[in-house]
């Protein structure tokens, strides 16, 4: 990683602790799969994508009370998948013990 990259970093956000807790919040965007704003290389790692994003001022972090937002719709969804998943494989294993058993081979 080019060192550059977090002292442009910290001169936009001098706070370490708010650019740390920022550029991850941003890579785990990035991990799950939201596209990069900037044009940069596929080779660069989510984190390093993130903090050069906070440096040129390409993307503008919320407030903590925007991201608790965030962190709640999303622990929101990801419950909700889980609820329909088990609702799904309970409805396959119920169609599954219902089914009539195959007939006898007659001997």
């Amino acid at each position: 990683m080019d060192l550059r990259i977090i002292e442009d970093a910290l001169i936009k956000y001098p706070n370490r602790f708010s650019l740390t807790m920022m550029a991850a919040a941003r890579a785990k965007e990035l991990n799950e799969g939201d596209k990069t704003v900037l044009e940069k290389s596929k080779g660069d790692k989510p984190i390093v994508q993130a903090l050069e994003e906070l440096a040129q001022g390409a993307i503008v972090p919320g407030t903590r009370e925007e991201m608790a937002l965030v962190r709640e719709a999303r622990r929101a969804a990801r419950e909700k998948a889980l609820m329909d998943a088990e609702e799904k494989e309970a409805e396959e294993l119920g169609d599954l013990s219902t089914a009539s058993p195959d007939p006898a081979p007659e001997a």
